[in-house]
């Protein structure tokens, strides 16, 4: 993800008030009494061996609403609130409104664990959240046991490509898998002849780079040397000897914010030919610890981040009416997952999150294109199958509930050492 990325700023949030987990934002349709959707406290929807439909769709929210990934919370809240307000003026799902329940990710996996916690005792149907992939595979299992279905807008790790959700998982961001192969295609275009991979070796950056020799050595270019370091000094001079002595002309690097520019540096001063990066989406926005790159470096360095803002005027509008200070960041991503709930549960006629799920493939690539909530209800409504695409474009989910192709924004850094995006390019089927 470009600008600040979820799974790596989740390392650097200050901690969160823990008054703030209990914080509860409903929002519903603007309706009487007895319009009013059940109270989500039902028991019938408790049973981990299967679940009843009580008529109300109750969706919960684990969002970072503080600290360093603010932005992206406070971008996804204002989506759902647009969205939900959408849903319900559009006459809500089966007729009932649709109801939200908001909670404050925190700081780390634990406080994580409590929100969702809390989500599954007040009985919601389904969770869009966390938005840190070490959170969302430290709170899923606990979803999928429930029985609760789970959308993940930010969540790329490849661990969760193989996870074993039963069929209660989807993301409407693209895996690492593709960002891998999206950095291969950069490696690939730069006409180099051999290419080096260096990780951050932990169990994200590992996995990742795994794929991204794989793909680099897909498309054709040879990988001299794959190389894993630590955080301490000399494990990355380590690193760096190595790389050196491979002479690659092109190095792609599977960092964070903090460690992915520490290591460019180290083997660009330490190397006498002049070397082109690509980099993964977290070095798109450098730690503030992180010495910036000089101009020369600046130029050298590309990379591949998932797109970090929808391509809908109207959508970004709508956003700044709800709220002026939405910048808006990945805010189509919890919109979608938010739609594709919906869509599927009226498409279902049921509010059982493994009915819906098994609806959502459908919903979202074939039949009639469609962009928000209230298009794709009336062509459920007429008769007609759908292809849900949303504010971001083009947008495919499979049975296993991954994208099956994705726009990533391709991004340098100009002379202040600030990213720059030059373009897209598509990944995966379509």
């Amino acid at each position: 993800m470009s600008l600040r990325q979820p799974d790596a700023a989740r390392r650097t949030r200050g901690r969160v008030a823990a008054a703030a987990l209990l914080a509860t934002v409903l929002v519903a349709a603007c309706s009487d009494s007895n319009d009013a959707a059940p109270a989500a406290t039902d028991p019938a929807t408790s049973t981990t061996e299967g679940r009843v439909d009580d008529g109300a769709l109750v969706i919960g929210a684990v969002l970072p609403t503080v600290g360093p990934a603010s932005e992206i919370g406070v971008s996804m809240t204002t989506a759902l609130t647009v969205g939900v307000t959408e849903i319900n003026q559009a006459g809500g799902v089966g007729g009932r409104p649709v109801r939200l329940v908001l909670r404050e990710e925190g700081d780390n996996s634990a406080t994580a664990v409590l929100a969702v916690q809390s989500l599954l005792q007040a009985r919601v149907d389904a969770i869009i959240g966390p938005t840190s992939s070490l959170d969302l595979l430290a709170t899923l299992g606990e979803a999928v046991d429930n029985g609760v279905l789970t959308c993940a807008p930010t969540a790329s790790a490849l661990a969760l490509d193989s996870y074993p959700d039963n069929g209660l998982f989807f993301r409407t961001v693209p895996s690492d898998s593709l960002q891998a192969s999206a950095m291969a295609r950069l490696v690939e275009t730069s006409g180099s002849s051999t290419a080096a991979v260096v990780y951050l070796d932990d169990a994200y950056g590992r996995p990742f780079a795994e794929a991204t020799r794989s793909a680099i050595t897909g498309e054709g270019t040879a990988v001299s040397a794959f190389v894993g370091f630590t955080a301490g000094d000399t494990s990355i001079t380590e690193a760096v000897d190595e790389i050196v002595a491979a002479r690659p002309d092109v190095i792609a690097v599977v960092a964070d914010a903090t460690t992915g520019p520490a290591i460019i540096a180290a083997i660009d001063a330490a190397s006498n030919q002049s070397i082109t990066f690509v980099v993964n989406d977290a070095v798109r926005r450098p730690a503030a610890s992180a010495q910036p790159f000089d101009a020369d470096l600046s130029s050298r360095v590309v990379g591949a981040s998932p797109l970090a803002h929808a391509n809908s005027v109207s959508f970004l509008e709508a956003l700044t009416e709800e709220d002026p200070d939405s910048t808006g960041l990945f805010a189509h991503n919890a919109y979608d997952c938010l739609a594709i709930i919906a869509l599927a549960a009226q498409a279902a006629g049921s509010g059982v999150p493994a009915e819906m799920a098994l609806e959502i493939p459908a919903a979202t690539s074939s039949g009639t294109r469609c962009f928000t909530y209230a298009e794709c209800s009336t062509a459920l409504a007429e008769g007609r199958n759908i292809n849900y695409d949303g504010p971001g474009g083009n947008l495919a989910i499979n049975p296993s509930g991954e994208m099956t192709s994705a726009v990533f924004e391709r991004f340098t850094f100009d002379e202040n050492s600030r990213d720059v995006s030059t373009g897209t390019l598509r990944i995966g089927d379509g």
